[in-house]
């Protein structure tokens, strides 16, 4: 049953059916005559005195006969207003049919409540009120009584909380961190779309209770946070801040500030707590490399005032080795003596230089400068200086350009490298320096940290030790890193070897292999009078193209994406993109019968590379897929390493590596 209702001014407004509450028992009864007196006595006071307004209606005329004080003034009618009038004839039912339709209900049942129906007073304001109505036996009669509660400000009270809710819920997700509401009555624990965006973690994987929290701290920082929030909640604070480390769906760690304000009730119990989570994990990057800079800044200061005075103490202990050398041909062990102090002075001279160089920059004068003759001196210096256990090798091309540089800092990277690598073999083995021409075009430049296109000449140098281990790789370019033991090492060479690269507008990496050694790759822009008669090759030449293949590309960096895409279109492909793994399932889903290739990233948020070509196999175990990082080869082509996932490339890669990797892999004959 629809019941509709309106004031006598107001718009008929259609109401939900009554709700269907047990009646309570004994709605009709006897009152004995012999209490008769006293009950009227008493109810007729709590009438008089109730809150609520009540209404006495006759179930035969369905006509009021009796109104309590409260109602009249509640609704603006005087008392004699309401005596004999039906109830649709004062607002609180439409019409007399739905008046009729209550009253059949009631006298079935014997109960009606509304919990929310909309009512307007004499004077046209609205109210809200709940209803109920009960129909009781009086003195061998029947008898309706209607309660009617004013509920105006309890609603608004509750409109108000729900649009404060959803302003929060919008405001949260407007805000660029991750913000949090948890509600400690039932330990509920919502977050905002921030938690994907910063950290790759979805509301939904999040879950509701407070394990979606701790379980992504760091070990070593847990046991302080989670102690700290709840000092701050049971020792009556306002407020609540940390700083620690929070990690990733990709495993790594982000470095966070936490803030959370705690709301309490009447009685001081702390019920709510808001907050917002603030990745800072650039920010103390740059913190550190500000820091850092200082540093060096503090460095030149101090190394420039003492390089006078610590040179003025070295000359004399030169000079005076110098004498006393013709005097120990007769004494082995005095001369040995003498020249381990000999070794010992010049090995402080270095370090003051190289303190000096590293402090102050490497702003020196520029030429050009044949990678030929750099790595000819220094196979002679090594020659004479390096363990007879180290074979140099040289490999340098017959056309290679000339780079435009200081020979002195270029040779300095070179022997810094060379350094490095010979303490990398202690037992012996192989170094090797090449050198030869590049062409980097764009599609190179989006996937690396090179800054321009163009003609430069590539340096490798290639150790035969062990490698560097991955924890501390993304460390070997810090200034003062060093894992060799004190004494042995000041942690300036590979920070110098970078900062001398990038002074020359150039750039520098590291491959990796457990076991197989280590290839430093330097990239230097090719002297523009050595080029200039040789312009760029047009790269489409010899590039292998595609025949209209579909090509999905899955990146969570837009702009490899986007040069990607441009790359492959140009040379003949037809491209989709995704930015994640889960992206790439489900558009691979909808079109995998078109898709020829994928070539997907490893290490991406929401759902790794890992994983999506794990789901793709199981799609379909015949997918063509090319795995692609920009860590060390081995160890990622391991991580991506599915059945049936044997294609790697490694980041950066040219269009000609590129679209040779995706000749190679579409041309080959499908398994069966």
């Amino acid at each position: 049953m629809e019941t509709a209702l309106a004031g006598p001014a107001g718009t008929p407004s259609v109401l939900p059916p009554p709700a269907r509450h047990p009646p309570p028992p004994a709605r009709l009864h006897t009152v004995h005559s012999a209490d008769l007196t006293v009950s009227e006595l008493r109810y007729r006071r709590l009438f008089e005195a109730a809150h609520d307004g009540i209404l006495r209606v006759d179930p035969e005329t369905r006509r009021i006969v009796d109104v309590n004080p409260f109602l009249v003034g509640f609704l603006g009618y005087t008392h004699e207003e309401f005596l004999g009038k039906e109830l649709f004839e004062i607002g609180l039912l439409k019409d007399e049919a739905a008046s009729q339709a209550a009253f059949r209900e009631l006298q079935a049942v014997g109960y009606i409540r509304y919990d929310d129906l909309p009512l307007e007073t004499r004077d046209g304001r609205r109210v809200d009120v709940e209803f109920i109505s009960n129909l009781y036996r009086e003195g061998g009669r029947q008898i309706i009584q209607c309660n009617i509660r004013d509920i105006t400000a309890r609603k608004r009270s509750d409109s108000a909380l729900q649009e404060s809710e959803r302003r929060f819920k919008l405001v949260a997700r407007a805000v660029s961190d991750v913000a949090w509401d948890w509600d400690l009555t039932t330990g509920d624990l919502w977050w905002n779309e921030g938690l994907a965006d910063t950290f790759g973690y979805s509301t939904s994987e999040s879950g509701p209770g407070l394990e979606s929290w701790t379980r992504h701290i760091h070990p070593e920082d847990l046991r302080r946070v989670v102690d700290g929030i709840h000092e701050a909640i049971a020792g009556g604070a306002e407020a609540w801040k940390d700083e620690y480390r929070f990690l990733r769906k990709d495993g790594r760690t982000a470095v966070v500030l936490d803030r959370g304000f705690i709301l309490r009730n009447g009685a001081g119990e702390a019920v709510r707590v808001v907050g917002g989570m603030q990745d800072l994990t650039e920010a103390r990057k740059l913190e550190a490399q500000y820091l850092r800079a200082q540093r060096m800044e503090s460095i030149g200061t101090l190394a420039g005032g003492i390089a006078h005075d610590f040179n003025n103490v070295l000359t004399p202990i030169m000079m005076s080795i110098e004498l006393l050398q013709p005097d120990c041909g007769s004494d082995p062990e005095r001369a040995a003596l003498l020249d381990s102090i000999r070794i010992s002075c010049h090995r402080g001279a270095a370090l003051v230089r190289q303190v000096l160089s590293f402090a102050r920059g490497f702003e020196g004068r520029r030429r050009p400068v044949s990678p030929r003759l750099l790595i000819s001196e220094l196979q002679g210096l090594l020659a004479s200086t390096f363990p007879l256990n180290i074979a140099t090798v040289v490999h340098v091309a017959d056309d290679v350009w000339d780079v435009n540089g200081d020979p002195t800092q270029l040779q300095q990277v070179l022997l810094n490298l060379a350094v490095n690598a010979r303490d990398a073999m202690p037992e012996g083995g192989t170094l090797t320096f090449t050198a030869g021409n590049i062409v980097l075009d764009s599609q190179y430049v989006g996937t690396s940290r090179v800054a321009n296109s163009g003609n430069h000449v590539l340096f490798r140098v290639t150790d035969t030790g062990p490698g560097i281990p991955l924890e501390i790789r993304e460390r070997i370019f810090d200034p003062f890193f060093t894992t060799k033991e004190p004494g042995h090492g000041t942690g300036l060479g590979l920070a110098t070897v970078h900062a001398v690269v990038k002074s020359h507008a150039g750039s520098v990496s590291v491959e990796c292999e457990p076991g197989q050694g280590t290839t430093f790759s330097i990239f230097l822009p090719a002297a523009a009078s050595q080029t200039a008669a040789r312009p760029l090759r047009a790269a489409a030449d010899a590039i292998p193209r595609g025949h209209n293949e579909l090509v999905l590309v899955v990146d969570d960096e837009a702009a490899i994406r986007h040069i990607t895409q441009r790359t492959l279109e140009a040379h003949g492909y037809r491209v989709l993109t995704a930015a994640d793994g889960a992206q790439a399932v489900a558009l691979y889903t909808q079109r995998g019968s078109e898709i020829a290739v994928v070539l997907t990233d490893l290490m991406m948020p929401v759902m790794d590379g890992a994983a999506a070509i794990h789901a793709l196999r199981s799609l379909n175990p015949a997918v063509r897929i090319i795995a692609v990082s920009g860590l060390d080869s081995a160890a990622s082509a391991a991580a991506g390493r599915s059945p049936g996932t044997r294609d790697f490339l490694s980041k950066p890669y040219t269009a000609q590596t590129l679209c040779a990797r995706l000749r190679d892999v579409l041309d080959r004959p499908e398994a069966p």
